[in-house]
């Protein structure tokens, strides 16, 4: 949750207009991977939910919060974010699922 408003402090990134839907879709990605830490399914499930979680908040958040200031913004800007974040997104498909296995293992040899 903070660390965009920590690098917004820094570097005015992401900018003040997107900071609080961007606080917001990180805030949803660590609840949904909190919720999700011992379901019984693979990794990579867990990835994809979560992900899918904080982008879907975050789309619902943009829309809510420009509706309610009455500036509609098109359907095509919120795309549009989801498609600059792809590379993002499957980075961490890949990476993540590597790094929670690696984890496991290591754990499992300290006991």
């Amino acid at each position: 949750f903070f660390a965009p408003l920590i690098s917004f402090w820094l570097t005015q990134l992401p900018t003040a207009a997107m900071l609080p839907f961007m606080m917001t879709e990180l805030c949803i990605y660590g609840l949904s991977a909190g919720i999700l830490r011992k379901a019984k399914m693979p990794s990579i499930f867990k990835i994809l939910v979560s992900q899918l979680s904080g982008r879907v908040i975050r789309a619902l958040a943009i829309l809510i919060g420009f509706y309610a200031f009455s500036s509609p913004i098109p359907i095509a800007a919120i795309w549009n974010s989801i498609g600059k974040g792809i590379i993002g997104l499957t980075l961490q498909w890949v990476l993540l699922p590597l790094i929670v296995y690696r984890i496991e293992g290591l754990s499992k040899n300290e006991l």
